[in-house]
């Protein structure tokens, strides 16, 4: 694929690289996943080369290509090899963005060069009573002196077992208010072979042929302060910190699969012959194809862009949540018609769409469910794009009567009193007849405080003038609409009236 204009000349040539050594392992990496092993050597050769180390700055021993770096790896690693190139997605969100955000210039020291040299490591969140709801955390770390012991359980980990650093959430306040305002979780770095530390089960996942995914067991682990990631209480900032680039990351990881998916589908259509012709001449296969050359491509530009938005410094809480989701989606559906494409060889492990097909619809769960990333994306578009969700005023035109858009102010506002209150309500009710008004939207038309118009329609509500909604947490006026009753009162209902030009005399009543 060809490198993107912003890319600098070190990202161009680490592509080139990373495309060129992954022909020399995919075969090593497609034979482990029929024989269940973990790769730990082809592991063991990304480390030795640094590609780990892609996103993380020279100075503590990385390649300092930032998050286009590290998605410039995850997709070449998955267009030749869906196994290995979803553990190096995992590695090098183990804990790395985190270190690099909170840790203390010690900590960066310490770890940032072993990670990016191979080791492997492993984001520990998910237990029995925490997923999507990752704030639900109960394995505890009660502090002791200058350490801290951890009690509990955790499950659904990648790499449990073979993962060498395991970056842990833990639970160190049970105090309601801390847990009001996220400040019960501490994040903590534990290494492989710290007593009371195990695993407890191996998991059979979806897709995950030579990648472990399991149980771990907290029986009094000690952990010194000094392996405690940012403040204690800022477990859930830093976790938070963390899932942007992890979910960039897996979206470039999706563009990977698409790209093998493509590479796979269309070569084996235009080699297979049915009814004397090859399977590409086929329209309905040529649609298919069609289909996931524009997935490819709109994912792919989505995707490198949210990674320079990242490089920047902005702000990509709806981007990043926005291609990990969407990134997912595409790759099992591109799976989906390319299995249609190969039909018996779609649905069998000697072409790798299958796994494909799987492991896609595995990452609909890992890294953060497609809800929580459309939730995420919800609750911070509604903030970050607040003007442009503004609602528009809208009025109904002098002459035609029908609801236009308007932008100007209001020249002459109304005192606030509940006739007026009533009065705009109804002449909403004409251009928005499904729709509540906000106080803010009644401001538009009304010359008083909020507090004013809300008293006014408190009022109107007691006489059944109005219908209020009423803001769960404070109780205070939310939305506001005019009654049945407040219709009639307001205007005559030869005010309400309204039919198109074509409608004659005789077609009313």
């Amino acid at each position: 694929m060809k490198a993107f204009p912003w890319w600098t000349e070190e990202q161009k040539a680490f592509q080139k690289e990373v495309s060129e050594f992954t022909k020399t392992i995919a075969a090593r990496e497609a034979v482990t996943r029929w024989t269940r092993e973990f790769p730990k050597d082809i592991f063991e050769e990304i480390g030795r080369r640094g590609y780990i180390g892609a996103a993380i700055p020279k100075e503590y021993g990385g390649l300092g290509l930032g998050a286009t770096g590290s998605c410039i790896l995850a997709d070449e690693l998955n267009a030749r090899m869906p196994g290995v190139g979803r553990i190096v997605v995992g590695n090098m969100n183990g804990g790395l963005r985190q270190i690099i955000e909170y840790g203390t210039e010690e900590q960066k020291k310490r770890f940032l060069p072993e990670i990016a040299s191979g080791e492997t490591g492993a984001v520990v969140i998910t237990e029995m009573t925490a997923g999507t709801d990752a704030a639900g955390v109960s394995v505890t770390a009660k502090k002791e002196g200058d350490h801290y012991v951890l009690n509990g359980k955790k499950r659904f980990i990648v790499a449990a077992g073979v993962a060498d650093r395991y970056f842990v959430y833990a639970r160190t306040s049970d105090d309601p208010e801390d847990y009001r305002k996220r400040r019960h979780l501490s994040a903590f770095i534990i290494k492989k072979g710290t007593p009371g530390f195990t695993t407890e089960k191996i998991n059979e996942i979806l897709a995950f042929e030579n990648i472990q995914n399991g149980s771990l067991d907290f029986d009094d682990v000690i952990v010194p302060e000094a392996d405690r990631i940012g403040k204690e209480g800022e477990g859930w900032k830093i976790m938070m910190a963390g899932l942007n680039f992890e979910r960039t990351n897996i979206a470039a990881g999706t563009v990977g699969w698409i790209r093998l998916v493509l590479n796979q589908c269309v070569p084996y259509a235009q080699r297979r012959v049915q009814f004397g012709k090859t399977t590409a001449d086929m329209p309905s296969n040529q649609d298919k194809i069609a289909n996931i050359v524009m997935r490819l491509n709109f994912l792919r530009n989505s995707v490198y862009y949210t990674a320079l938005q990242w490089d920047q410094g902005e702000d990509i809480t709806v981007e990043a949540s926005s291609v990990k989701c969407m990134g997912v989606e595409m790759a099992l559906k591109s799976a989906e018609e390319a299995t249609q494409i190969m039909g018996g060889d779609g649905v069998n492990r000697f072409y790798p769409v299958q796994n494909i097909f799987e492991v896609s619809k595995t990452e609909h769960v890992a890294g953060g469910t497609v809800e929580a990333c459309r939730m995420t994306v919800f609750r911070s578009a509604v903030k970050t794009m607040k003007e442009d969700l503004e609602m528009t005023r809208r009025i109904a035109d002098p002459e035609t009567g029908v609801p236009v858009p308007v932008f100007d102010e209001v020249e002459k506002k109304l005192p606030v009193s509940e006739e007026n209150v009533l009065a705009v309500l109804a002449e909403d009710y004409r251009v928005n007849p499904a729709l509540h008004m906000t106080i803010g939207d009644l401001q538009w038309y009304l010359d008083g405080t909020e507090e004013e118009i809300a008293s006014a329609s408190e009022s109107l509500e007691a006489s059944g003038d109005v219908m209020i909604l009423r803001d769960k947490k404070s109780g205070k006026v939310k939305l506001v609409k005019a009654t049945y009753a407040g219709l009639k009162k307001a205007y005559p209902k030869e005010h309400y009236r309204w039919f198109p030009e074509w409608i004659t005399e005789d077609r009313k009543f």
